[in-house]
């Protein structure tokens, strides 16, 4: 077993030196441009040791993160650039990232362990800021800001590796740590507080978007600093690395965590840009089309599931069965059906495409803003009733609908209706009004002389909320109520119903059934009849 340590150990170290070898030549080149100062010997030292000391965890790190978080949580949710700057501003997450390339560039699995740690750390504070703002804030709708951040695109991508190679650039040349900040918490600290958000409204699409592009632009920039750092000589010498096996084991799985992300995001964006390209040619092709004449194009290609497109055209003339004959040659290139959404503007002069491609953009636009909208479709269908009407609150990212009254059903129905509209409705809370019914009668089960809470009680309870209705009376009822014994058990029931109600803040009052509305109710019943609607006051009766 020693022996084979030592032969590990062997091969371990004449992998070293050829890499050392290898590198020291490069680096003679790179020296000769003139980019990068002279960072051998105690300047690189004390280098390293700065950036190893920025990336520890300290009570500054934590508050900073907090307050970051907080303000581009607060700057995404009224969609504000200029507060989400103000987070990129005091951002701390430059440190670790840093300590993380460097950790990289030494193939230092130590230093890798430990930045991980740290960004963790942040990571986890800036996402429970994000939840916390999102549970208090009165805004619920998705904003441009935190949509723009659901989903990683080359864009981003560009973002993060130039926010990389200047925050790396800057490090070596040690020229201060806000340009690092800025540069930096572009790609990160936006995304965590959309984490928040999207934890905080229960929509996983969202929080998984936009972690997705957290841990890609992490990986982007950490690479991008090893580069830079392993070019500019800033990095430790491979000749002074321990390269330990478990150091080694440690530096290959938290590359593989974080390389795997990054190729993902960079096969799906690849696809969507290859898939756009094709649908813009056969466009193009089909419809006779001019460049310019493509108002609108947008291509998803999610890694699992169908590829969507919605397009905008602006043609002097319509295309009859266009939509057919795009749709079979792009199955015919992809061997798969997409989802197409063609919408073909005729304008016959140059002025009227002109202003067709400008309200296109526009609609395209305000589309965005409202994407985050309730899949109603998919609500109605749950419910199973036809509905009377409907409002959708996006603030409180609330759907109310009122079905119309139907035959059989009790409210304890309509009550699983909801909760059925409710898991389809996506992360949007579904609340369904069942119709109103002036009269409620509710079997109360007494066990050793106490009133028990029922299911039909429940769904009673659950009823007046909707109609939001106060201010009535219980009137409770056992055995006919023809002593005074009974009496005073009714009135008993009447005020443990009130009790209940007044937990969830409905106000009634306690009353013992009347003779009249004796006759209603099943003899030898036992519970209480709640008056929803009461009589309406005239003449006199008016206060």
């Amino acid at each position: 077993m020693t022996e084979e340590r030592t032969a590990r150990g062997s091969r371990l170290a004449i992998l070293r030196d050829n890499l050392a070898k290898s590198f020291t030549a490069f680096r003679a080149e790179i020296d000769k441009t003139g980019l990068f100062p002279d960072l051998k010997g105690d300047v690189g030292k004390a280098l390293r040791k700065s950036v190893w000391d920025e990336g520890q965890v300290t009570k500054s790190y934590m508050l900073m993160c907090g307050l970051s978080a907080g303000i581009a949580a607060l700057g995404l949710l009224q969609s504000s650039t200029a507060v989400v700057i103000g987070a990129m501003l005091i951002s701390p997450l430059m440190g670790p990232i840093a300590s993380l390339g460097f950790g990289f560039a030494s193939f230092d699995g130590h230093q890798i362990r430990n930045s991980i740690k740290v960004i963790a750390m942040g990571a986890a504070i800036g996402i429970m800021t994000g939840v916390l703002l999102t549970w208090l804030s009165p805004i619920r709708n998705a904003t441009p800001e935190i949509i723009a951040r659901t989903e990683p695109t080359l864009l981003d991508l560009a973002v993060a590796v130039f926010s990389g190679i200047a925050g790396a650039y800057a490090t070596v040349q040690q020229k201060g740590a806000t340009a690092i900040g800025v540069a930096i918490a572009t790609a990160l600290m936006p995304p965590l507080a959309t984490v928040g958000y999207g934890l905080g409204v229960a929509n996983m699409t969202f929080a998984m978007g936009a972690f997705l592009l957290f841990l890609t632009n992490l990986a982007a920039i950490a690479f991008s600093f090893a580069l830079v750092a392993r070019l500019s000589g800033a990095a430790r010498p491979i000749a002074n690395v321990e390269i330990a096996p478990r150091y080694v084991m440690a530096g290959l799985a938290a590359f593989a965590a974080l390389a795997t992300p990054l190729g993902v995001t960079l096969y799906r964006v690849t696809t969507e840009a290859k898939a756009q390209a094709t649908v813009r040619r056969l466009l193009a092709q089909e419809l006779k089309l001019r460049p310019v004449n493509i108002a609108q194009l947008e291509v998803k290609w999610p890694l699992r599931g169908t590829p969507t497109i919605d397009a905008v055209v602006v043609s002097p003339q319509y295309t009859n069965g266009a939509e057919d004959r795009l749709l079979a040659k792009l199955e015919a290139e992809w061997g798969e059906r997409p989802s197409l959404n063609l919408q073909q503007v005729v304008a016959a002069d140059v002025q009227s495409q002109t202003r067709a491609i400008v309200d296109a953009a526009v609609e395209t636009s305000a589309a965005g803003i409202a994407r985050d909208v309730p899949p109603l479709v998919a609500i109605r269908a749950a419910i199973g009733l036809p509905t009377q009407a409907l409002w959708v609150n996006r603030a409180e990212r609330t759907v109310q609908v009122v079905p119309f009254a139907a035959e059989g059903w009790i409210l304890g129905d309509y009550r699983n209706a909801e909760r059925a509209a409710s898991a389809a409705g996506g992360g949007w809370n579904v609340r369904v009004i069942p119709p109103v019914e002036p009269r409620l009668f509710v079997s109360i089960e007494i066990a050793d002389g106490t009133p028990q809470r029922s299911p039909a009680l429940d769904d009673a309870i659950w009823a007046i909320e909707r109609w939001g209705v106060q201010g009535f009376v219980v009137a409770g009822v056992t055995e006919g109520n023809v002593s005074d014994e009974n009496n005073t058990a009714a009135l008993a029931l009447a005020e443990f119903v009130v009790g209940e109600l007044a937990k969830t803040d409905i106000r009634a009052g306690a009353a013992v059934l009347s003779q009249d509305g004796l006759q209603r109710i099943p003899r030898g019943g036992s519970g209480v009849e709640i008056g929803v609607v009461t009589r309406p006051r005239r003449g006199d009766a008016l206060p």
